[in-house]
């Protein structure tokens, strides 16, 4: 800002510097020769530099690098991206344009205030005029550039400057994706992944209690079944005519009990087969007990001395969850403030 003789009207919520994202998909930069840990191609530097020229264009003040704070190239994620920090300098400032009369002048309501002029929609009219100079002014910034038009004009220049001539597709109009700093995202991919082993144990105990379930079932049901030995004991005997029970009463008997036998010997095995995959299901949520203490205690370290960082993630992550899934997957370069 000394450098520019720039100045700064500094309030609550005062915008101080602004960032800005430049990538795309992974599968685009393999197709440029790029594999992570590897020395970046030539294809991959070109691509990034071209981009850069194309923020000077569109946020470099008057063309140039002077509002540039930092503009680096990360490689250690899972796509490459160009991250760019600037200040919004403006050298014209927005004012606002009043009715005037026939002589020239400015006219005014029944309190004496001027009358601002309104457009064909009946909105307020601005103009922008030449500082003596220039200021820092997000609002003023954005507002050269279209206002709440800003970022779709912006993307759709990248598209027809950069991304037509890489084979990218224009990415979804009125998308309201935002990036998320490095720190943000490993913590909601942590807090993903211990909410996946919650659910993960909560399943194995649910599976734990049907198993027990089915085999007091089972067991029961073998109770149940002992005293028909009696009678199988007393149709063997009734066989060798110690008894004197009639052949048809017996047949009957024989095939009502065997017929009870060979269902409860099936769901026998239906149950210990059962068992045997919930012990293994067991084994396995058992052994990831260690991880999701690891993860349990990192939570508890960023609920400790960074609560709300961890509101902040969880509200992401609702918000991910509960949002309608795109009908299909992106593959533009993204712009984000």
């Amino acid at each position: 800002m000394n450098e520019l003789n720039a100045t700064f009207r500094e309030k609550k919520k005062s915008v101080a510097f602004e960032g800005m994202i430049i990538t795309s998909d992974t599968e685009f930069f393999e197709r440029l020769g790029w594999k992570k840990g590897e020395e970046t191609p030539y294809a991959v530097m070109e691509f990034f530099n071209r981009c850069y020229e194309f923020a000077l264009q569109s946020i470099g003040y008057k063309g140039t690098d002077k509002n540039i704070l930092s503009a680096v190239i990360h490689l250690d994620e899972k796509t490459p991206h160009l991250q760019l920090y600037y200040i919004p300098i403006v050298d014209t400032a927005k004012k606002k344009v009043y009715e005037k009369g026939s002589d020239g002048k400015v006219l005014r309501n029944e309190k004496g205030s001027p009358i601002q002029k309104k457009d064909e929609h009946g909105k307020s009219v601005y103009e922008y005029v030449s500082l003596e100079q220039p200021k820092l002014c997000s609002s003023d910034f954005w507002g050269e550039r279209g206002g709440q038009l800003s970022y779709g004009n912006l993307q759709d220049s990248f598209h027809e400057q950069r991304g037509v001539h890489y084979g990218l597709d224009r990415g979804e109009v009125g998308s309201n994706k935002k990036h998320t700093t490095k720190y943000k995202w490993q913590k909601a991919q942590q807090e993903a992944e211990l909410a996946a082993l919650n659910d993960e144990k909560v399943h194995a105990e649910s599976i734990i209690q049907e198993a027990e379930t089915a085999v007091e079932t089972r067991d029961k049901a073998l109770e149940e079944l002992k005293p028909l030995q009696g009678y199988l004991d007393a149709f063997h005997e009734a066989m060798s005519g110690n008894l004197p029970l009639s052949p048809t009463k017996l047949r009957k008997m024989i095939v009502g009990l065997t017929t009870e036998y060979r269902r409860l010997e099936e769901e026998k095995k239906i149950t210990d087969k059962d068992r045997e995959n919930l012990f293994s299901e067991l084994q396995k949520a058992e052994r990831r007990i260690p991880e999701l203490e690891k993860y349990k205690e990192f939570v508890a370290f960023v609920n400790e001395y960074a609560p709300d960082k961890l509101d902040e993630a969880k509200r992401t992550a609702t918000e991910r969850k509960n949002a309608p899934k795109p009908p299909f997957k992106s593959k533009s370069n993204g712009w984000h403030k």
